[in-house]
């Protein structure tokens, strides 16, 4: 086997491997091994047809193409450790016909670590704005607390309102005639809540308990029983409760049943102090977003298209995960977004290049600098990580046995970002709240 590297353009290696006729007919074999059990020719055993018979009955392509799938592996293998290099994607394979009786030559084109060229990305200057917390967000806040610890309760003589959950019996006619799932007995609906077709829940609106009365409703022309699109439809309803939420006082004891704080004061204060960490969360999120798009842009950093492909299959299977866990499939995402997986791909390649050119950018900062890590900043990642996966630190300690090469890697990197981030010129900007995207 020889390999021959032909050159190295937009961080793509291409490589000329040429693999002997000896090699070729060793693979030859092995296909016929393989091929002979899954053949009959009359008068022979199955798996006892000679390789010349077999050859002639069935064409010699039918040992040719297997036969790559022993030969191919081994030298690509054997190629990539005698030109000593490092891959960082699936390689792309281009196969000429092959003989049988001659060298085997096939060439591939593989996805390599790109040349990266610093640039002046120290000291960059940035404009971003505060994010000063309002006496109106603490206000909210506990309003909305106010919303969530409201005392329901009975309404006997008052009328219905927005917001109010009344219990109904119904039933629903077409032209005089009931029709299928248009009864409910008992049902608890919230007004405002937009669960019936729409103009039903409004038509309750001032209803007192033991009232009767009949709403009148069209099914939207898209609702999913042909039978009733478009239909006028009267549904019969009797209110049989009411019941309303009462907001509790904003005093010390309200404080006190909803928190680990005695004081209406104090509770204040914590939701202020909350807001603040998120504010200023999200301030060095967007420094740390700045720094790193403007870095990119005095960078000169090449990646091959497969690494960013690779990028974002990460993303897709994370998205996919995150789906999940809402008891969504990514194909029900699809449906309801009327997109599929090569427009969402494309949604996200931007991102998913951003985030390979930065890794990349790190990297190359961290070798320069030669940032040495200590015994214990290493186990305070893995105290880290082991909260992250709700195990002890020696079960992480194990896990990660293998892979303590990256996170001593992932270590250098996050002090190359904090050295961009401390070496940044920060300045206030008046500018209206941004979105914050993160690239990690």
């Amino acid at each position: 086997m020889q390999a021959k590297l032909e050159k190295i353009e937009n961080s793509e290696a291409h490589i000329e491997i040429e693999v002997s006729n000896e090699r070729v007919e060793e693979g030859l074999q092995q296909a016929y091994r393989k091929v002979v059990k899954q053949v009959s020719i009359p008068g022979f055993r199955k798996g006892k047809v000679p390789r010349e018979l077999l050859e002639r009955h069935f064409g010699k392509e039918v040992l040719l193409q297997e036969a790559l799938e022993f030969i191919v592996p081994d030298a690509y293998e054997k190629a990539i450790e005698e030109l000593d290099i490092e891959v960082l994607a699936q390689p792309e394979f281009d196969f000429p016909e092959i003989d049988g009786d001659q060298p085997f030559t096939f060439k591939v084109r593989v996805a390599v670590k790109p040349e990266v060229k610093l640039g002046d990305i120290e000291g960059i200057e940035l404009s971003v704005p505060e994010f000063p917390v309002k006496d109106e967000e603490i206000e909210q806040r506990l309003e909305d607390m106010r919303a969530r610890y409201a005392q329901v309760v009975e309404k006997v003589d008052e009328a219905a309102s927005l917001g109010d959950t009344v219990t109904i019996d119904f039933e629903g006619f077409v032209d005089d005639v009931p029709f299928d799932g248009g009864q409910g007995e008992d049902y608890a609906l919230e007004l405002g809540s937009n669960t019936f077709i729409p103009g039903f829940e409004e038509q309750l609106l001032g209803l007192k308990t033991g009232d009767s009365t009949d709403v009148k409703v069209t099914f939207p022309e898209s609702y999913h029983a042909p039978d009733l699109a478009g239909q006028a439809a009267v549904f019969k309803v009797e209110v049989k409760k009411i019941e309303g939420r009462q907001l509790r006082d904003l005093d010390d004891t309200f404080a006190q049943e909803v928190s680990q704080l005695d004081t209406i004061a104090e509770l204040r204060d914590d939701i202020k102090k909350e807001l603040s960490d998120m504010a200023e969360y999200k301030r060095k999120e967007l420094i740390k977003n700045q720094v790193i798009e403007k870095a990119l842009e005095k960078c000169e950093i090449v990646v091959a298209d497969a690494v960013v492909q690779a990028q974002v299959q990460h993303m897709l299977q994370e998205f996919e995960q995150r789906m999940s866990f809402q008891g969504i499939s990514l194909q029900q995402y699809y449906q309801l977004t009327n997109s599929n997986e090569e427009q969402f791909s494309n949604k996200i390649w931007p991102e998913a290049e951003k985030i390979v050119k930065s890794n990349f950018m790190l990297e190359k900062l961290m070798d320069e600098k030669g940032f040495e890590i200590s015994d214990e900043e290493v186990d305070k990642r893995i105290e880290e990580i082991a909260q992250s996966m709700n195990v002890d630190i020696e079960t992480a300690k194990e896990n990660l046995s293998d892979a303590m090469d990256k996170v001593i890697i992932g270590l250098k990197m996050d002090k190359a970002l904090e050295l961009l981030i401390d070496s940044a010129v920060v300045t206030v900007s008046q500018s209206e709240d941004p979105v914050v995207e993160s690239v990690e």
